[in-house]
């Protein structure tokens, strides 16, 4: 057995033991509890000496760990080294593991705490739950032979924000744990009293730190995969965004039960399931089931069996202790005046669960399918349809909010309130009339997005001169209205276009002029930068994207080049790049069972060929052509692809002589297509197939993830004083 297989057994029996004595000193003993603490102690102390020990296997090169052979090579820099602890699985679940336990020690010590003992036993299982992955399959497995050299990090985790990006999703996983121990604590001594005082400070700080993880995902994506967007609705994505949101609806049900005595079963069943869900989300992603359906999906380690076992064992073990105690659990009724706080908030609480639900059937597609005969996921125009909807609801909801107090108020004192930020967002949305916006979906949506960040930044604005702290959920709400504005608008209004750039020949788009200018390559060790001159007016500059071969994927790889500006991204993505330069035919129409001759091929169109593309939410469209040239024949397929947010990228087809035939524009009701050919010159060339698109105002969506954030650690730190002093929040 290898030191850290030793570790994680010491642990593990520690975790066991201590459990145990705290399941042994719910009758009140504090000796027992006391050598429960000590136990507890000693299995963080394995489990920080079992991290610790994978760190320095990483920074030592020891290849002849598996998992270190796996995801490190001796050229990575001190960064990539610790980022690769967390590349597989075996380290995501040893780190979600230490920091678990680490969460633990501020559990651990609470005075005060009638639910102490059970909270630490329950608590303890989720570890245990961690720690039987992690002894079924260790980080610390041994290959027969020491290998020379590891076969690297995926080059797409090369990048800074991957060395907070997990950790902050995996915080966020383990304090999780907390709200659903104490919930199970509650209903085990069936005393509710004190369970939503001491885990409010928890929840609001595992939603910082999963909405954290969750941000830095989104920008880590757009900035580095090349793709153009922030978010795919990815099962990986939505396996941290459907519990992230049964927490928001917690935390707020919670504030309603505080205050009004109300949601009492609804909190404990949310608290229970959102840990629930991340274990469900484990599953998903960890087990290979969704392999086809992810590009995130991890293989199967040969742990389904024992996740299935613990998501079920937990399932139906909270769930129906839930339901035995349900009885007994009766609130106060709420929510009985429409023009009411409590009122809005429980609304708010709907649609944010409902959220969560649809999320959660739609990553979840592929099982539900496959059990009714073949498996298939959704689209991304799915998520869309469902979600559009709510957004608006959820941006009308906050907007009221901050107008309305606890108690009843009338609609005059309320149109009151109200008339100033609903002029204002009226003039702003007359102004998004004007610039085009004129899908009444979305100008809905712009209208109470921009009634959402002025009603609720005026309230702000007042609350400013009292105590910071009483600010933060009017900050987070400003955040979600600017965030809103921005998805819509860099989403919504994104334009691209794809352009064939051979070197040294000027092309021209969306006003800029671009000259492919070659590659350069800044070290040896460095992959090539493809040099695009960029100019329009003032602006001149040079962007670099990368197109690039990885040995780890076996693939090419691409990185894009963004240009930030105040009001908008230039995203510059890189789709091919050849060392032989292509003339193009002008375009050419073909009606259907028409046929001409270009450039020496006789060219007939037969039919159009429509179907959805393998990426969820494209469309693939192609023209079958007959193509005769010289003595030969040959049926060729160009395509286009229509993407979300009006994108578009061409399928090439091959002619008979290896020259090349593009679908140009396709004009179905017309049965129409416009076509053009890209014949070879004889002497070697380059031409870069470049991406151009713009984002506009994508920096609000920054803006308002940060500012989410800022209201959110504010909460996190009120609701924790709060615990502190036994003030009652409001």
């Amino acid at each position: 057995m290898v030191l850290g297989d030793l570790f994680l057994w010491l642990c593990f029996t520690g975790a066991v033991f201590s459990a145990f004595l705290f399941l042994l000193s719910t009758k009140g003993d504090k000796s027992i509890y006391s050598w429960g603490k000590k136990a507890y102690y000693l299995t963080f102390l394995f489990s920080l000496l079992a991290t610790l020990l994978l760190f320095y296997l990483f920074l030592t090169h020891n290849f002849q760990t598996s998992y270190v052979f796996g995801y490190s090579s001796t050229d990575l820099p001190f960064f990539y080294l610790i980022s690769s602890f967390w590349a597989g699985q075996e380290g995501t679940f040893l780190l979600w593991l230490f920091t678990g336990l680490l969460l633990g020690l501020f559990l651990i010590n609470k005075k005060g705490n009638e639910l102490q003992s059970y909270l630490l036993f329950f608590y303890l299982t989720a570890q245990i739950f961690l720690l039987v992955l992690l002894l079924k399959k260790s980080p610390f497995e041994l290959l027969p032979e020491t290998p020379l050299e590891g076969r690297g990090l995926n080059p797409l985790l090369k990048d800074p924000w991957m060395v907070s990006h997990p950790p902050l999703i995996f915080i966020g996983y383990a304090a999780l744990a907390i709200p659903f121990a104490y919930a199970l604590a509650a209903l085990i001594k069936d005393k509710y009293d004190n369970w939503i005082k001491f885990s409010l400070p928890w929840i609001g700080f595992s939603a910082l730190s999963l909405g954290a993880g969750i941000f830095v995902g989104g920008f880590w994506a757009y900035k580095v995969l090349g793709w153009g967007g922030y978010w795919g609705w990815d099962p990986v994505e939505n396996a941290s965004l459907i519990p992230w949101l049964t927490t928001i609806a917690l935390f707020h049900g919670i504030i309603l039960e505080r205050n009004k005595e109300s949601l009492k079963k609804s909190n404990l069943f949310l608290a229970l399931i959102s840990f629930l869900l991340v274990l469900y989300g484990t599953f998903l992603t960890r087990s290979g089931i969704l392999a086809d359906f992810s590009v995130h999906s991890f293989a199967d380690l040969g742990i389904n069996q024992y996740l299935i076992f613990f998501m079920l064992l937990f399932t139906a073990f909270s769930l129906g202790l839930l339901l035995f105690r349900s009885s007994k659990l009766k609130g106060a009724e709420t929510g009985k005046s429409i023009l009411s706080q409590d009122f809005v908030i429980l609304l708010g609480i709907i649609f944010i669960s409902l959220s969560a639900v649809l999320i959660l059937v739609g990553t979840s597609a592929p099982i539900i399918t496959g059990i009714l005969g073949k498996a298939s996921n959704v689209s991304v125009p799915y998520y869309i349809r469902t979600h559009l909807p709510l957004a608006i609801v959820l941006g009308l909801l906050l907007s009221f909010t901050p107008f309305l107090p606890w108690k009843e108020i009338s609609v005059k004192t309320l149109s009151k309130t109200i008339a100033l930020p609903l002029v204002i967002a009226i003039i702003f949305s007359i102004i998004a009339w004007i610039s085009g916006v004129r899908k009444l979906s979305y100008f809905l949506f712009f209208f109470f997005s921009f009634f959402l960040v002025i009603s609720n930044f005026m309230i702000f604005f007042k609350r400013l001169k009292g105590n910071l702290l009483n600010t933060a959920g009017y900050l987070t709400h400003i955040g979600i209205g600017f965030m809103f504005i921005g998805i819509l608008t860099s989403s919504g209004f994104s334009k691209s276009v794809k352009l064939n750039l051979p070197k040294d020949e000027p092309k021209e788009a969306f006003g800029y002029q671009l000259v492919f200018q070659g590659s350069e390559s800044l070290s040896p060790q460095e992959d090539k930068h493809l040099l695009v001159q960029v100019k329009k007016g003032k602006d001149n500059f040079i962007a670099r994207p990368r197109l690039y071969w990885s040995e780890y994927n076996q693939a090419m790889m691409r990185k894009p080049h963004i240009k930030r500006k105040l009001a908008e991204d230039l995203y510059f993505a890189p789709l091919e790049y050849n060392q032989k330069e292509f003339i193009f035919s002008e375009p050419f129409s073909l009606s259907k069972g028409e046929e001409k001759e270009i450039e020496g091929y006789k060219i007939k169109f037969l039919s159009f060929v429509m179907r959805p593309h393998e990426q969820g939410g494209e469309f693939r469209v192609a023209a079958v052509l007959e193509v005769g040239h010289q003595d030969q024949k040959a049926t060729a397929t160009p395509a286009i692809i229509f993407k979300e947010q009006n994108q578009i990228t061409q399928i090439e087809a091959q002619l008979p002589d290896d020259n090349l035939i593009f679908l140009e524009k396709v004009m179905a009701d017309q049965k129409m297509v416009v076509l053009s050919i890209a014949q070879r010159k004889n002497e070697s060339g380059e031409i870069l197939v470049l991406e151009v698109s713009i984002k506009p105002l994508i920096n609000i969506l920054w803006l308002g993830m940060i500012v989410i954030m800022a209201g959110l650690f504010l909460t996190t730190w009120r609701r924790s004083r709060e615990a502190k002093t036994n003030t009652h929040p409001k």
